[in-house]
């Protein structure tokens, strides 16, 4: 059986919170690193993300003018 901060260190392996060829290290498994830092990540997931209506409205209008793909494609030279 694994280690709680192994098993802490895995779990945030497996949400890309460790960067690539970043290695388990037992220096900082001993301060209880990655128990600690899993445990805020959940929390701050847990939380709902928070837009207020003006962005949501930005947003909303950058995606009307974006161009329909399709008729781009369809299109002939000269249209």
């Amino acid at each position: 059986m694994a280690s709680p901060e192994l098993e802490a260190f895995y779990a945030l392996e497996g949400m890309g919170m460790v960067l690539e060829g970043e290695f388990f290290s037992p220096s900082k498994a001993k301060d209880k690193h990655y128990t600690e830092l899993l445990e805020a990540v959940e929390k701050i997931r847990k939380q709902p993300i928070k837009r207020n209506a003006s962005t949501h409205q930005n947003q909303s209008q950058q995606s009307v003018l974006l161009p329909d793909s399709k008729a781009l494609i369809d299109a002939k030279p000269g249209e």
